[in-house]
């Protein structure tokens, strides 16, 4: 559902800059079920939808998609239609936040991505990751000593294919869709994203527009805890 505004969007609210990194064969659902809960939040998607009171408290969002590859090459997804990145490393804006989906399970950043990220981490007010994404971030060093959620069945298979070592210098959350330790929030499987867009609406916006985004998305966002699919780890030593 989506109408087009009636009026214009509010310029006198700063919009956030918020940077999406596309990794090669990224989890579609990763990207499109965060982006497009957080959109709904909008002053642009609201208008016509919610009253002018709540509408007026919407957020600006300016999205800013950006190539592991640091070039305007489509991206080719899990599934969906190839995704064009809209920038660069170089001509990225001061950002917000940034967006990391996942990929396979062992991918690795190019160079030039992980320095981006080392770099415009200590201007960012947050940083999300979703489904295996933490994974991916774990290798920047960024998560070294924090807590943090993956996907259950990835790092349960890093265990059974002797490939954990690399990922214990972070405290993995076995029984939680989403975790925030400091200015880095981080989902589990697939569909958490949605639930950690979620918590980060509740935090950060209206509670009227919260409402209202939930209602036009009919979303019942799920908390946390409890996590019904925390028995997929269930005796998988994480030391």
């Amino acid at each position: 559902m989506h109408l087009l505004p009636s009026h214009p969007v509010n310029t006198t609210i700063k919009a956030i800059q918020f940077g999406v990194l596309l990794l090669k064969s990224y989890q579609f659902q990763d990207l499109v079920g965060p982006v497009d809960y957080l959109n709904t939040h909008t002053h642009s998607f609201l208008d016509g939808i919610a009253p002018p009171a709540i509408v007026s408290k919407a957020p600006n969002i300016t999205w800013h998609y950006i190539s592991e590859f640091n070039d305007f090459s489509p991206i080719t997804a899990s599934s969906g239609p190839p995704q064009i990145p809209t920038t660069t490393f170089n001509q990225t804006p001061t950002l917000d936040y940034l967006l990391i989906p996942g990929a396979d399970i062992y991918h690795t950043f190019p160079v030039e991505t992980t320095k981006f990220i080392q770099a415009r981490f200590p201007e960012l007010k947050g940083l999300l990751t979703v489904c295996v994404g933490s994974l991916h971030l774990s290798r920047t060093g960024l998560l070294d000593g924090k807590r943090a959620a993956t996907n259950k069945v990835a790092l349960r298979l890093t265990v059974e294919q002797g490939q954990f070592q690399q990922f214990r210098n972070v405290t993995w959350v076995k029984d939680a869709r989403f975790v925030r330790d400091g200015k880095i929030w981080s989902s589990s499987g697939v569909t958490a994203g949605l639930d950690l867009a979620a918590e980060f609406a509740r935090v950060n916006f209206d509670p009227e527009v919260n409402k209202a985004a939930s209602e036009a998305f009919e979303y019942k966002a799920n908390p946390a805890r409890p996590d019904a699919f925390k028995y997929i780890l269930d005796g998988v030593d994480l030391k």
